[in-house]
């Protein structure tokens, strides 16, 4: 998608972009509302961070509804600079009022409310493969959601018919993306469209190397249908009977998901010296917990979703500096591998996962290099000011092209 064709850049030739005002909508809270934040939140954080290191005039708009559902103070819950949070049924009216703006949408939750000739450019953000996370979020015996899905088909092709440019979240999604577009009557060879990855923030600690004491594993994560530890957990109790290692767990229950997934590998794990729950935390008390651990785990059975994943906890890991146990399937697999940022590792066979960990347990020097290599990635592939010229190149094209009109 990155050849040139009329009215498109070529992204091999560079490009110093006028300063654009940038409106993100988002349907999740994000950093610095002093609550605890999901994948939704992250993604436009960081987007937001990036174009904003550029020049970009950048606002991020919350829909209030999530922010209610989990804010219990007495008073208003804190809103970080150049944020704030709307009702659906009045951001609307807000993006009316900030016209001509650009307006950058993470999925399709908002089309119907945001969507009109207003004297806005769209930019709908292919984030996460939300229809099969519809699929797999429910356990195996509840009904297949098919209404559901309807509603979310129509309402994703309404915004792509309307939208002026794309962003996708990961290589893997663009055969997704296509197979999304050539439902509807846009133009797949002049759609203004570019791969722009997660990005966050570094946020380093001054802990890289190991010890003293046992090394300390951390799984932490929203407990969800399609992201659910297995029984490959069985392959780390020996080691914390013995007192090799540690683990540090966070495993809320995600307050958007479905919930009751009977796990008793985890509750047996739970139970075992050298296992400390916690509960969930703010983004930056969650980068300073990472800080202070050693290797991250983030293992899952292989589905159609978690293959088309830029799975969002690993990713915050590794901007954290901290290497992953993860499996080879997932957007994120290629980077680790490419920069030595962790260990792959099939979660359907228990053997080489108790392998991979034995040889973690046993090596922490090796620790210390995939660390590196972590380091190494972020600045490579996860910088905010780096991964965003890839959506800078989508303004510029939506700017050089009359305005869509379906």
């Amino acid at each position: 998608m990155s050849a040139s064709a009329p009215g498109r850049l070529d992204r091999n030739e560079p490009i110093s972009p006028p300063p654009r005002r940038v409106v993100f909508v988002s349907n999740d809270i994000v950093p610095g509302c002093d609550l605890p934040v999901a994948a939704p939140g992250l993604r436009v954080h960081g987007l937001a961070t990036g174009l904003a290191a550029r020049g970009h005039a950048v606002t991020t708009v919350m829909v209030k509804g999530p922010l209610d559902r989990q804010w219990r103070g007495p008073v208003p819950p804190p809103m970080p600079p150049d944020t704030l949070a709307l009702g659906a049924d009045r951001i609307g009216e807000y993006l009316r009022a900030q016209a001509p703006s650009i307006v950058v949408l993470t999925n399709a939750n908002q089309v119907d409310q945001l969507l009109e000739h207003d004297g806005n450019r769209y930019v709908l953000d292919f984030f996460a493969p939300k229809l099969l996370e519809l699929v797999y979020e429910g356990a195996a015996d509840t009904a297949y959601p098919v209404a559901e899905l309807q509603a979310h088909r129509a309402r994703k092709l309404r915004g792509i018919e309307r939208a002026d440019g794309f962003i996708v979240n990961g290589r893997k999604k663009l055969p997704y993306f296509l197979a999304w577009l050539m439902q509807t009557d846009r133009d797949v060879r002049s759609v203004p469209l570019e791969e722009v990855g997660m990005c966050l923030p570094a946020a380093f600690s001054d802990h890289l190397a190991t010890g003293p004491g046992p090394l300390r594993f951390a799984i932490a994560g929203y407990l969800q249908g399609w992201s659910v530890p297995g029984p490959w957990l069985r392959g780390l109790e020996p080691h914390l009977v013995a007192g090799e290692c540690t683990l540090d767990a966070i495993l809320p229950e995600h307050w958007g998901g479905a919930s009751g997934f009977e796990n008793p590998e985890l509750e047996a794990l739970l139970q075992s010296a050298g296992v400390h729950l916690h509960d969930a935390m703010t983004f930056p008390d969650y980068k300073r917990f990472l800080g202070n651990r050693d290797v991250v785990l983030d293992l899952f059975d292989r589905t159609r979703e978690r293959e088309l994943a830029m799975v969002t906890r690993t990713i915050v890991a590794l901007c954290c500096g901290k290497p992953v146990v993860h499996p080879p399937f997932t957007e994120v697999s290629p980077l680790i591998e490419e920069f030595s940022a962790g260990w792959l590792v099939d979660p359907a066979d228990e053997q080489a996962v108790a392998r991979t960990l034995a040889e973690i347990i046993g090596d922490p020097e090796l620790v210390t290099e995939r660390a590196r290599g972590a380091r190494r990635l972020w600045a490579a592939r996860l910088d905010p000011s780096e991964v965003v010229q890839g959506l800078e190149r989508v303004i510029e094209q939506i700017h050089s092209v009359p305005e869509y009109v379906p």
